[in-house]
């Protein structure tokens, strides 16, 4: 009895009013944590990690998310109540996007001589090295990421909403 009203509490913070910073990123936090969960189960990071190796994987994963979390926190600002579904998804897919972007251009940064490698990486020999800069397949993965993503914030703010209360006050 008593856990399941601290799981109550921590959970209804979901659900506080729309201006509420905490409700917000601990839906963003939430939705985070499964998108990654499920992206392990589904060997997705595996895939992440064969084109992005060694020490390069874990800053292009602090970035990625990091830039993900406050672009979604962005978009939930504008949103009174729950977010609304396609729209959420179609936002967090480009959103997705661009962190992954920013991520694939900016991971080299924590390495030795980083600001060198970035400025290196922005330097294409041609306008074809370019697009398929843009094409990388980690940054096709994004996408899904985000869409996944997107998804499961729609799904863990309708969960979690009006009727929340009389779920766990069972």
């Amino acid at each position: 009895m008593h856990r399941d009203s601290k799981i109550h509490s921590w959970l209804s913070r979901i659900e506080r009013k729309p201006g509420d910073a905490g409700g917000r990123l601990l839906l963003v936090a939430v939705s985070l944590i499964l998108t990654y969960i499920l992206a392990i189960l589904t060997l997705m990071t595996r895939w992440m990690n064969f084109w992005i190796r060694g020490s390069y994987y874990a800053s292009y994963q602090a970035i990625f998310l990091t830039a993900l979390m406050i672009l979604l926190l962005l978009w939930l600002r504008h949103h009174n109540g729950a977010p609304p579904g396609l729209s959420t998804v179609i936002f967090s897919i480009g959103a997705s996007y661009g962190a992954g972007l920013l991520a694939l251009v900016f991971h080299p940064i924590f390495q030795p001589n980083g600001l060198h490698q970035v400025w290196l990486s922005l330097d294409f020999p041609a306008p074809e090295a370019a697009l398929a800069f843009l094409w990388f397949p980690v940054k096709l993965l994004s996408w899904l990421f985000g869409g996944i993503a997107g998804l499961i914030l729609v799904l863990v703010s309708r969960w979690f909403g009006s009727s929340s209360h009389a779920r766990f006050s069972q």
